[in-house]
């Protein structure tokens, strides 16, 4: 609060002073409290040894209570920044750990290069990209033979390597399965694309 009402005693924090070498950030106790010309004018004994006075017509001030309050706020808030932040990167953490079969099992490199030529494509929204992944070429190009791709030249890479992407679906899909005693049917096979894709998607989000 800028010029709050003063009284006898109280401790003031300098803003600024019209015309005076006296630094802002100065603190001083008010002394006197008295009127000129209908101007409230504060005497103050400043810490730096000035009697300077202030008028609010011309100077600024605030009280050291509230520079006090104020700054606890700024900690408070940085302390539940800090605390937020700590959170999330917690929260992050636990998402990979989570999905860590994606890397176990999973060409995680290509795929998460993948994504970003889907990203850049602009076919779809990223977080409907899941499926994409296991389409395979010409189940994506058909997709597009009515509706032109918003960037040619970037779709065409997303062509060129979906069916490789479709064959790393399947490998990992395949390595999980048999690594966890699986039958590797047809059904579990496209049960597990899906749920597969949704998790690489997720890590990409994560850490892109």
């Amino acid at each position: 609060m800028i010029n709050p009402e003063l009284k006898v005693g109280d401790r003031v924090v300098l803003l600024h002073m019209e015309g005076e070498n006296i630094m802002p950030g100065s603190k001083g106790t008010v002394t006197n409290i008295s009127k000129v010309f209908g101007e409230i004018i504060y005497a103050v004994d400043w810490d730096n040894g000035s009697k300077l006075s202030i008028c609010a017509d011309v100077d600024a001030w605030d009280t050291e209570e509230n520079r006090g309050k104020f700054k606890k706020k700024i900690k408070e808030y940085e302390i539940r920044k800090k605390d937020i932040t700590e959170s999330s990167e917690m929260e992050r953490m636990n998402r990979i750990i989570a999905n860590q079969d994606v890397f176990k099992y999973f060409n995680s490199k290509f795929l998460r290069e993948y994504l970003f030529m889907i990203r850049d494509s602009g076919i779809v929204n990223m977080f409907g990209a899941a499926p994409y992944l296991y389409m395979g070429k010409d189940r994506i190009a058909h997709e597009f033979v009515y509706n032109e791709p918003p960037d040619e030249e970037s779709f065409e890479k997303v062509l060129e390597n979906a069916n490789q992407a479709q064959a790393e679906m399947i490998n990992g899909v395949l390595k999980y399965l048999e690594a966890n005693n699986k039958e590797g049917s047809l059904e579990n096979v496209n049960r597990y694309l899906s749920s597969f894709a949704r998790k690489i998607l997720e890590l990409y989000i994560i850490i892109q």
